[in-house]
């Protein structure tokens, strides 16, 4: 069982600030972030580079890593290249998430990593485009991940 979520949203600082933070908390982020084995290692505006390690917890049952892993990390890497435009205050939602595999990853996969760089934007509203690779270099998977950006409460 992963632990709760022990990473705060300061509304004081920025996206781009609070997700150094997180590359600096790195798996202590505890929740859904920790059960996966993703984190950011990577961070400058309109960019971010994700790691996700892989274990055989993320095979599906035809020895594979499972879609949802592809999926899920590209979600957050996509979500996480929006964090670095974020004003103080400013929160996200992923709206959508298109994705095309391209190609399969063994469950021997050690790493999955990801890049999203923004490519569109505006006051309410963001997309990223989002690559995912494996730890040989192959190419997993390609997509783009659409966010609304919600103004401080």
């Amino acid at each position: 069982m992963s632990a709760p979520v022990r990473f705060s949203l300061d509304p004081t600082v920025d996206g781009l600030e609070l997700l150094q933070r997180w590359i600096v908390a790195g798996e202590d982020v505890g929740g859904f972030l920790k059960r996966l084995g993703s984190r950011p290692v990577e961070a400058r505006e309109g960019f971010v580079r994700m790691i996700c390690d892989i274990d055989p917890g993320h095979a599906n049952l035809i020895g594979l890593v499972h879609g949802g892993v592809t999926a899920a990390l590209i979600d957050m890497a996509g979500g996480a290249a929006v964090m670095t435009i974020l004003k103080p205050g400013q929160t996200l939602v992923t709206t959508d998430l298109t994705l095309r595999f391209l190609n399969a990853a063994p469950s021997n996969t050690a790493r999955l990593e990801a890049t999203a760089t923004l490519a569109y934007r505006d006051d309410r509203k963001a997309v990223s485009a989002v690559e995912v690779r494996s730890d040989t270099g192959g190419i997993i998977a390609q997509a783009t991940v659409g966010v609304a950006i919600r103004q401080p409460r």
